[in-house]
């Protein structure tokens, strides 16, 4: 009897309309992921009654709630739609900044081994966070968070999916890092996460979200480098706020993420006998007014 293998699982996303309306025009857009955590979940109430013998009185189930991380290795083009929807921003010649604009997507996971198909309605990105790692392959993960989870009847005549992008993986063996305008060239790791503040709120009789609240943007991250001078340090001790600027490429196609206005807030060294001492950092991005926003990703094709 066949089995779901995460091998045979594959995600597909479209844009909704107004009241979650899906335009069978509209193409299924594949998502090239490592994992797919998406699921609903409903919390349990338990009964408080004292029932004679030390019974449990019966449970009932409580909200529900659709969270979970789509997982990738960054890719060119491949997930501008969900950054878009992450900044609450639109590209704009290639640029995108931070704004207010609300996106809300239907999500398919799709397992052929099965043929099972579930569609998650409402879903909003929450959460960005793009890791950088020493020799590795940079990774983004998507937080999303949504109102339903249901079974789902893939309509073959009136439904398509488009083609995927072809874009190879982008890698810490390529690409550049700036600080206060100067090559950072003795970095270790860089990571960079945008939240939003977002989380369910609920309605009375009723399980499903009513609506999903937007917080304030929160620009955040971490930078680990080898002690060749007192540069970061400085920074840190006087507070100093400095552009970071980092170039991801896959050798053909770039994102330039640049934040003018980051602020190292927290500091530590490691290292011991003849090991390189590793300086780390965690930073904070404010908004710059003269570029109205806290991060900016330009787009660099080829």
């Amino acid at each position: 009897m066949p089995y779901a293998q995460g091998v045979n699982q594959n995600t597909y996303i479209k844009l909704e309309g107004v009241g979650g309306a899906l335009d069978p025009a509209v193409a299924w857009i594949p998502l090239r992921l490592i994992n797919n955590g998406l699921s609903q979940s409903v919390e349990e109430l338990e009964s408080d009654e004292m029932l004679p013998g030390r019974h449990m009185a019966e449970s009932r189930s409580g909200v529900s709630s659709v969270t979970g991380d789509l997982e990738a290795e960054l890719t060119f083009s491949t997930f501008d739609m969900l950054l878009e929807a992450a900044f609450h921003g639109t590209w704009t010649t290639n640029v995108l900044k931070t704004g207010t604009t609300r996106r809300s997507f239907a999500i398919l996971k799709h397992n052929e081994d099965i043929g099972r198909w579930l569609i998650y309605r409402g879903c909003e990105v929450g959460t960005v966070a793009i890791d950088c790692p020493l020799q590795g392959k940079i990774g983004v993960t998507f937080s999303m968070i949504g109102k339903k989870e249901e079974a789902y009847v893939f309509d073959g005549v009136t439904e398509s999916i488009a083609n995927p992008t072809e874009t190879v993986m982008m890698t810490t063996f390529e690409g550049s890092l700036t600080e206060g305008g100067t090559g950072l060239n003795h970095a270790t790791a860089l990571s960079l996460t945008l939240e939003n503040g977002m989380e369910a709120i609920y309605r009375l009789f009723s399980r499903d979200a009513y609506d999903i609240k937007l917080g304030r943007i929160n620009v955040n991250g971490s930078l680990s480098a080898y002690i060749e001078d007192d540069r970061l340090k400085a920074k840190y001790l006087g507070e100093t706020k400095t552009p970071l600027v980092v170039t991801l490429t896959d050798g053909t196609n770039s994102y330039e993420i640049s934040m003018t206005q980051a602020k190292l807030t927290t500091s530590s060294e490691e290292g011991s006998g003849d090991d390189p001492i590793i300086q780390s950092y965690d930073y904070r991005a404010f908004n710059d007014p003269a570029v109205g926003t806290e991060v900016t990703i330009t787009r660099i094709a080829a």
